[in-house]
C-alpha cells in the first residue's frame, strides 16, 4: 500500500510538472469595432482579399497559437486560409518561414458573430521582439469589427501560401488577430488597461516603444522580473463611461482584462478621455464628474479582486495645453490623482506617472522634452520614463521566485 501511495504522488508530481507551462500573450490587441471613416482606412468591408497583419512578439515561447476576434461582429466572418510568416529587421519576408494556421485541422473556419476563435497549437519558436506576419483570406465580403492598424491588402484571391505578394494595397484596417499566445513557464501576466497613452499613439512606430513594450524589456533584464508577461490592452480614444475609439473601459473589462489567459496582475491608466472638455453641444451629458471617474475605478477594482487580480492603479499624466484641456477638467484630474492617492492602500500598488510626468516648476503639463508636442501624448522617451516609473513598483509584486 505504501509503495502504491509514493507511486501516485510521484505521478501526481510529474503531471504537475508537465503542465507547468500554459498560455501566455505574447502580443495582445484589444477589438475595437468596425470603423470605416478613420484617416486613412480602406472604407469598406473585405470581399475575397487577403490581409496581412503584423505583430510584434514580446514573450518567448517553442508553441504559439492565435486569437481571432469577430466578438464586436455582427455577422458571421468566414476564413478561406491562414498563415504565419517571420519578418527580418528591415521588415521583409524570411524565405522557408511561412507555415499555415489551422482550425480543428482544418484550412478554413466560420467565426460566429460575437464570439473569438483560437486557431490550432502551432509549434514554432519565437523570441521576444521578432516581428511576424499573419495573413487571413476571407473567403467572401466581411466587415471585420476588429483593433483598425496598418495592414497589406492583397486580392481578389488568397495569397495565404505565397511569401510575396503582387502589389499590396496599404490601408488602415480591421486586423482580425486580436491575440498571439504562446506556451510559456512565465507565471505572472500584467495587464496594462488604457487609452492611448497605454497603446503608445505618437510612439515610433513598428519598435515596440510604448511605455509596456520598454517595461517589459526592463523586467527581461532583472532576474527578479523575468517571470512577467505584458498584455497591452490599451485602445486609443477610449474612455471609462462613455464609447469613444472601442467599447467603454467598463464594458470592455471582462474581455480584456479577466479573460486575458494567466492574467493575475492589471495595471489600469485611463480617465484622461473622460476628464477632457466635451465641446459638442449634442454630448454635453458626457461631460463626466471627477466622483463619476473615481466610482468606475471602483467598479473596475471590485470586478478584478473578485477574480483574483491584483490591482495597480496609475496617477493621470500632465494635459495643460492639449486641445481638450481646460481650468475645470485640470480640477477633475486633480480631484482624481488626490483620491487616488489618499486612497492607495485599496489597491495592491500605485504608479505615480502623473508625478514622473511634470514639467519641472509647471505641475499642470506634461515634461516638454518627452512628448510629441501636443502636450497629451508621450514619446519615446517619454514612455521610457513612464516604464522606469513602473519598474520598481512591478519589482515589488515580489512575484517572481528566485
Amino acid at each position: 500500500m505504501l509503495r502504491r501511495s509514493l507511486f501516485l504522488l510521484a505521478t501526481c508530481a510529474l503531471a504537475t510538472t508537465a503542465s507547468a507551462e500554459s498560455w501566455v500573450p505574447a502580443w495582445f490587441a484589444p477589438p475595437i469595432g468596425y470603423e470605416p471613416a478613420i484617416k486613412d482606412a480602406l472604407g469598406r468591408p473585405y470581399d475575397n482579399e487577403t490581409v496581412r497583419q503584423t505583430v510584434r512578439i514580446g514573450s518567448d515561447g517553442a508553441v504559439i497559437r492565435l486569437r481571432l476576434s469577430n466578438e464586436l461582429g455582427d455577422a458571421p466572418v468566414a476564413i478561406g486560409g491562414a498563415s504565419i510568416l517571420r519578418l527580418d529587421a528591415a521588415g521583409h519576408p524570411v524565405d522557408g518561414s511561412l507555415r499555415k494556421l489551422m482550425f480543428a485541422g482544418q484550412p478554413g473556419a466560420i467565426l460566429p458573430a460575437h464570439a473569438p476563435m483560437l486557431t490550432d497549437p502551432l509549434p514554432l519558436a519565437v523570441k521576444a521582439g521578432e516581428t511576424l506576419a499573419v495573413s487571413i483570406h476571407y473567403a467572401g465580403p466581411a466587415t471585420v469589427a476588429a483593433h483598425a492598424q496598418m495592414v497589406d491588402i492583397a486580392g481578389p484571391g488568397d495569397f495565404t501560401d505565397r511569401t510575396e505578394w503582387p502589389a499590396p494595397r496599404r490601408a488602415r484596417a480591421g486586423g482580425i488577430v486580436s491575440a498571439v499566445e504562446v506556451e510559456s513557464a512565465k507565471p505572472v501576466v500584467l495587464v496594462a488597461f488604457g487609452d492611448s497613452i497605454t497603446e503608445g499613439a505618437g510612439a515610433s512606430p513598428g519598435k515596440g516603444m510604448s511605455w509596456p513594450d520598454q517595461l517589459a524589456r526592463l523586467l527581461a533584464k532583472d532576474r527578479a522580473g523575468q517571470c512577467w508577461a505584458i498584455a497591452n490592452a490599451g485602445i486609443s480614444g477610449n474612455r471609462l463611461l462613455h464609447d469613444g475609439r472601442g467599447p467603454n473601459a467598463l464594458s470592455r473589462f471582462d474581455r480584456d482584462v479577466l479573460a486575458v489567459p494567466g492574467a493575475t496582475h492589471v495595471l489600469i491608466l485611463e480617465g484622461i478621455n473622460d476628464i477632457g472638455k466635451v465641446s459638442d453641444p449634442a454630448r454635453q451629458d458626457q461631460q463626466v464628474s471627477a466622483e463619476r471617474i473615481i466610482a468606475a475605478y471602483r467598479q473596475l477594482l471590485a470586478r478584478a479582486k473578485a477574480r483574483g487580480l491584483r490591482v495597480i492603479i496609475g496617477t493621470l499624466l500632465p494635459y495643460e495645453g492639449a486641445a481638450y484641456a481646460d481650468e475645470a477638467g485640470e480640477a477633475r484630474r486633480q480631484s482624481v490623482n488626490r483620491w487616488i492617492r489618499d486612497n492607495a492602500r485599496l489597491f495592491d500598488a500605485v504608479v505615480d506617472f502623473d508625478g514622473t510626468m511634470q514639467e519641472p516648476g509647471q505641475p499642470g503639463v506634461m515634461r516638454l522634452s518627452d512628448q510629441i508636442g501636443d502636450h497629451l501624448h508621450p514619446n519615446d522617451a517619454g514612455y521610457g520614463r513612464m516604464a522606469a516609473a513602473a519598474l520598481p513598483v512591478i519589482l515589488a509584486q515580489g512575484a517572481c521566485r528566485q
